[in-house]
């Protein structure tokens, strides 16, 4: 990650990971994730009063193990660095895609919304709203943290940075883009079951992420993008 266009020197060994690294990361780091949960749980789960907290210290580990995982493929297995293998770069300039990407999230939620009536569906059933919903003072903070910086690190890393790159090399960029979008989707609906009315809005997102990441090469884009798609949520919680 960097401000700038500075490009480590590339180690010469052919590329050799692929579609079973992005599933190895993406569950390590699922159970790193739940490891850093196990201090919070009491009884059946949880408590509410430590939800907010809890659900920052598993994105925290969630996203470092991811980071770590792929660190090492990338240099067993690719040219040894998360920016060549992974193109895991974020540039200032940039910045403007949150923008895009916010308004991508205010897009997606006037279709949401057909479907949270016709199901009479509570969107606050989403695990993770509900937390949002519930926190205040420190706890706010950290989830704003996770949620524009630590979770979009990790998933792009993992779904647009290997993921769609793998799917690259066996497909069109086209179908790869959409494959891994919808294996974005699918991935968030099997781990909380009540943000199944999301799976348009985030194929949406990975779609648009996954294009610009297609597009320049590195992920500094879609970064952007994915905070900015989640910045409309914190803006609903703040207003």
């Amino acid at each position: 990650m960097d401000g700038g266009d500075a490009t480590p020197t590339p180690i010469a060994s052919p590329v050799r990971w692929g579609i079973p690294d992005a599933a190895v990361a993406w569950i390590v780091s699922l159970l790193a994730a739940s490891l850093a949960l196990a201090p919070f749980v009491e009884g059946d789960g949880v408590p509410r009063r430590d939800e907010a907290v809890a659900t920052f210290v598993a994105l925290v580990f969630q996203t470092a193990t991811a980071i770590a995982v792929l660190a090492f493929v990338a240099r067993s297995k690719g040219r040894g660095h998360l920016v060549l293998d992974f193109g895991l770069r974020i540039r200032l300039r940039d910045a403007q895609w949150a923008a895009v990407g916010l308004v991508l999230a205010g897009a997606a939620s006037l279709f949401t919304k057909p479907i949270l009536d016709a199901g009479h569906i509570r969107e606050s059933s989403q695990d993770v709203k509900r937390i949002f919903d519930q926190s205040h003072g420190l706890e706010l903070g950290l989830l704003v943290v996770a949620v524009l910086v630590i979770g979009p690190i990790g998933e792009e890393l993992i779904f647009r940075g290997t993921l769609l790159r793998s799917l690259q090399r066996r497909l069109p960029t086209g179908s790869a883009v959409f494959v891994s979008a919808l294996a974005f989707a699918v991935v968030h609906v099997v781990l909380d079951v009540g943000s199944g009315f999301g799976v348009p809005a985030l194929v949406l997102l990975g779609v648009v992420s996954g294009w610009r990441a297609a597009a320049t090469g590195d992920l500094s884009q879609s970064l952007y993008l994915h905070a900015g798609f989640n910045l409309l949520a914190v803006i609903s919680r703040l207003a």
